[in-house]
């Protein structure tokens, strides 16, 4: 995954406007048992919780999320992450309060391309909270306002390697496809509709196929004259 084009605080100032702020999208979760989470849209105070967040995350996961990128970042550089215009560029954090102090735990942001029909997007969540369902979280109220921006088509760049996100592609129903030229690369796309379609679908009941193979079963007196195949919603 790529890095962010950084943009100077003094180049922001004139785009960033805080009547912008999509209070719309904030979101409050309970996670390990009573922990309560906090999903909001980024605010430019945020530079420094953000930091904190990078320098805790292992070598390996600060190497995923910014590859390209030389750390310590710098005051322009966190600025830039902090600070979006929440229409092209935005940006969801995740926050826990802990002795009275806000911790940021996950990140989450997209940009949109020059057509504005798609948008290339990236995630990273602290070692500590993953496999918690928090990267899922974030990705989907993510996908939720890239359609309501227009954007018709999420992707990102994964690196092969990267088992845990590649698996989180797949969970989401992401098309992963091995770049031709560098195998190192995972090109993983969808449409935002979708993600919206399958959090919002049912699940389906433990054993559910089997129950329907065994209604198809009993409802025919030859039970093997044709397929009793089903398909799993």
């Amino acid at each position: 995954m790529t890095t962010p084009n950084f943009q100077t605080g003094e180049e922001f100032v004139d785009s960033y406007l805080i009547s912008h702020y999509p209070t719309s999208l904030i979101d409050v979760r309970q996670f390990k048992g009573d922990r309560r989470l906090t999903l909001r849209p980024v605010m430019p105070q945020d530079n420094q919780l953000l930091a904190d967040l990078i320098n805790r995350l292992s070598e390996r996961s600060r190497s995923r999320r910014f590859p390209n990128a030389q750390l310590p970042a710098s005051a322009d550089e966190l600025a830039s992450l902090a600070c979006v215009d929440y229409r092209r560029h935005l940006a969801l954090v995740v926050a826990v309060h802990e002795s009275g102090r806000e911790r940021l735990v996950a990140e989450a942001r997209y940009l949109i391309d020059p057509d504005g029909q798609s948008a290339e997007f990236m995630l990273m969540v602290d070692d500590r909270w993953q496999r918690q369902g928090i990267a899922t979280w974030a990705l989907r109220a993510l996908s939720n306002a890239a359609h309501a921006a227009g954007v018709s088509w999420l992707r990102c760049d994964v690196l092969a390697d990267n088992e845990p996100m590649l698996a989180l592609m797949r969970h989401a129903g992401f098309c992963c496809t091995v770049d031709r030229s560098d195998g190192d690369i995972v090109h993983a796309e969808t449409r935002s509709r979708a993600l919206i379609a399958r959090a919002s679908a049912p699940r389906a009941k433990p054993f559910a196929s089997v129950l329907r193979w065994l209604e198809c079963l009993l409802a025919t007196d030859a039970p093997f004259s044709r397929s009793t195949t089903t398909t799993q919603r």
